[in-house]
C-alpha cells in the first residue's frame, strides 16, 4: 500500500474477522485502502509502518489490548497525531470512556453501529486532520519565514544577501539546487550566486530555462517533470524588478505548500534586497562630500610637497656637487700617501695586516664611488643596475661596523638566508644600508641591538633595520624622510632624503615605524630580480 496514493488508508484493528470484513466492504466502496489486523501488537505495528489517516481500535484484542495499543501509539512522535477512534461492545463505563480519551483518542464507538454514522465520523476525523497538519504547516512557514527575514535584514551588502537567499531556499524547502540573480533595471544579469548540492547535469541544465519563465509568469512557476521538479519566482518590490530565484529538485515534486512558502521567501528576500540597495546609495551620499573634501585637500597637499620637494632637490642639486668637488680634493694626496706608505712598509720588510690596509684601500674607493654618485645626482642620471645579493650586501656592512659597534656597546644581531636577487646599485644600496646602520648606533647613546632580517615575500626581499634605540616622536616620525630634517643634533637630514630617493630609484618602498623609548623599525622593500623582464 502506497502512503502517497491520494485516497485516505484506514487501518481496522478488531479480534473479529467478520468485523474487519464488514468495515472493509464498507470503506474500499466508498474509496478508501483499509488494512485490516485481528491483534492489538500487529496493530501496533502496522500504524508505525503505513502510518494511515485513521485507525478504528477494538479495545479487548488478543495479545495487547487497545488502551495500550493507543498509549504506544501516543508516545511515539510518528503516530502521536493520527486521528484514532476505539470501537468497542464492552467498555460502556464512564471511566472506560475517560480512560481512552485520557489517552489519547478521538473517539468513541459502541457496537453495534450505523455505518454511515462511522463514515460520517472518519471523514470527520480526515478533515480535522487535514485542516490542524494545514494550520500547523503553515505555522512552521510563517515562523521560518520570520527567521530568514531577521538573517536577511541582518545584511546591507548585495553580495552577502546573494549568498544567503539560496541557503534559506535550500534550508525551508527540498532541493538541491537554488540560484539567486541580481538584475538590472532592463533585466540583465548583474551578478548571480549558485548553491548546488547535486552532482546531476540534468538538473543543473534546468536553470537556463527559469529566468524567462520568471519574467514571463504574473506569479511563481511550478512545473514537475519525470527528471526534475522546480519553482522560479522574480523578486519584486513596489514593482521594481530586483531578481530572480530558483530551487530545484530531482525527486521531490513540489506541492502548492511549497510554492506559498517559495513566494513568501522570495518577497521577503526582495525586501532585503532593496533595503541593501538605498543603504549602499545612503552611504555613498553621505560619505560624497567628504571624500571630495579629502581628494581635493589630498590633492593640494601633493603639489605643495612636490613644489618644496622640487625646490629642495634643486638646491641639493647645487650642494651636491659642491661637496663632491670638495671631497674630491683631499681624496687624491690620501690614496697617493696610501700607495707610498704600502711600497715603505713592503720595502722595509714590516710586517702588517694585510686585510686592514685592503680595507682602507677598499673604503676609500667606496668614498670615491659615493662622490661619483653625488655628481650623477647633480647631473640627474640614473645608476648602474645589475642583478645583486641583497644578503652579501648586508654580511658586509655589519662586517664592517662590528667592531665600531662593539666598541659603542652595540650588539649587532642578523637573520640572512638565501634570497633572490634584486635588480640594483651595489654603491647605492650599501649607501642606504650604512645609513641605516649607523643612525641605529646613534639612536642607542647608551648601547643596545641592533637586528638586521631580510626574507623573501611575494615579489619581494623585505629587509629589516631593528633599534632598541630612543624611537622616534610622532610628530618627527612623517618628516623623518624629508631634506634638511633630522633627528641627530649634528645631523644634515640628508642621509633618509637621499636613501629614500634611491630606494624609490629601485622601485621599492622604504618605510618606519616606532615607538618612543622603544626603538625603531625601517623597512625596506625591492623587487626581485626578474631575468625574463626588461628593466626599466
Amino acid at each position: 500500500m502506497d502512503k502517497n496514493n491520494s485516497s485516505p488508508l484506514l487501518l481496522v484493528a478488531d479480534d473479529e474477522v467478520n468485523t474487519t470484513i464488514m468495515l472493509q466492504h464498507i470503506f474500499e466502496r466508498e474509496g478508501y485502502r483499509v488494512k485490516a489486523v485481528t491483534n492489538g501488537i500487529a496493530a501496533l505495528e502496522t500504524a508505525k509502518k503505513l502510518l494511515p489517516d485513521v485507525i478504528l481500535l477494538d479495545i479487548l484484542m488478543p495479545g495487547m489490548n487497545g488502551f495500550d495499543v493507543l498509549l504506544n501509539l501516543r508516545e511515539d512522535e510518528r503516530t502521536a497525531n493520527i486521528p484514532t477512534i476505539m470501537v468497542t461492545a464492552n467498555a460502556r463505563e464512564p471511566a472506560d470512556v475517560a480512560r481512552g480519551l485520557t489517552l489519547g483518542a478521538d473517539d468513541y464507538l459502541y457496537k453495534p453501529f450505523a455505518p454511515q454514522e462511522l463514515l460520517a465520523r472518519v471523514q470527520s476525523k480526515i478533515k480535522a486532520r487535514a485542516l490542524e497538519e494545514a494550520l500547523h504547516r503553515r505555522t512552521q512557514q510563517l515562523e521560518a519565514l520570520l527567521r530568514a527575514s531577521e538573517k536577511l535584514n541582518g545584511h546591507h551588502k548585495l553580495g552577502n544577501l546573494l549568498e544567503l537567499i539560496p541557503e534559506l531556499a535550500l534550508q525551508l524547502l527540498p532541493g538541491e539546487v537554488a540560484v539567486s540573480y541580481h538584475l538590472g533595471e532592463n533585466g540583465e544579469i548583474r551578478d548571480s550566486r549558485i548553491l548546488n548540492r547535486s552532482d546531476s547535469e540534468t538538473i543543473t541544465q534546468r536553470i537556463e530555462e527559469c529566468i524567462p519563465l520568471a519574467l514571463k509568469a504574473e506569479t511563481a512557476v511550478n512545473w514537475n517533470t519525470k527528471t526534475t521538479s522546480g519553482m522560479c519566482v522574480r523578486m519584486e518590490h513596489a514593482n521594481l524588478q530586483l531578481g530572480v530565484l530558483v530551487v530545484l529538485s530531482q525527486d521531490q515534486p513540489y506541492e502548492e505548500h511549497h510554492l506559498r512558502l517559495f513566494e513568501g521567501l522570495a518577497g521577503q528576500a526582495a525586501l532585503a534586497l532593496r533595503n541593501a540597495q538605498l543603504y549602499e546609495i545612503q552611504a555613498d551620499y553621505a560619505q560624497h562630500l567628504e571624500e571630495k573634501v579629502q581628494e581635493r585637500t589630498a590633492e593640494l597637499q601633493s603639489a605643495q610637497k612636490l613644489l618644496i620637494r622640487s625646490e629642495k632637490l634643486a638646491s641639493i642639486g647645487h650642494l651636491a656637487a659642491s661637496i663632491a668637488h670638495e671631497i674630491n680634493n683631499p681624496l687624491m694626496p690620501i690614496n697617493i700617501f696610501l700607495e707610498d706608505l704600502e711600497g715603505d712598509l713592503k720595502a722595509k720588510g714590516v710586517k702588517y695586516d694585510m686585510r686592514e690596509l685592503q680595507m682602507i684601500r677598499d673604503n676609500v674607493e667606496r668614498i670615491k664611488r659615493i662622490v661619483r654618485s653625488l655628481l650623477e645626482f647633480a647631473r640627474d642620471s640614473g645608476p648602474e643596475l645589475r642583478p645583486l645579493d641583497v644578503a652579501q650586501l648586508l654580511e658586509g656592512v655589519i662586517k664592517l661596523n662590528r667592531k665600531f659597534f662593539e666598541h659603542e656597546r652595540v650588539d649587532i644581531k642578523s637573520n640572512l638566508p638565501t634570497l633572490p636577487n634584486v635588480y640594483g646599485s651595489k654603491d647605492q644600496l650599501e649607501a642606504v644600508f650604512m645609513n641605516l646602520a649607523l643612525n641605529a648606533e646613534a639612536a642607542m647613546e647608551d648601547g643596545g641591538t641592533l637586528t638586521i632580517n631580510a626574507k623573501h615575500q611575494g615579489n619581494e626581499v623585505v629587509i629589516d633595520f631593528i633599534d632598541t634605540g630612543c624611537g622616534i616622536e610622532p610628530d618627527k616620525i612623517e618628516r623623518i624622510f624629508d631634506p634638511f630634517f633630522s633627528t641627530k643634533p649634528n645631523g644634515t637630514g640628508l642621509g633618509l632624503f637621499l636613501s629614500y630617493g634611491i630606494i624609490e630609484g629601485h622601485h621599492g618602498t622604504i618605510t618606519v615605524k616606532s615607538k618612543v623609548g622603544h626603538g625603531a623599525n625601517f623597512t625596506i622593500r625591492l623587487p626581485i630580480h626578474q631575468p625574463s623582464q626588461p628593466q626599466k
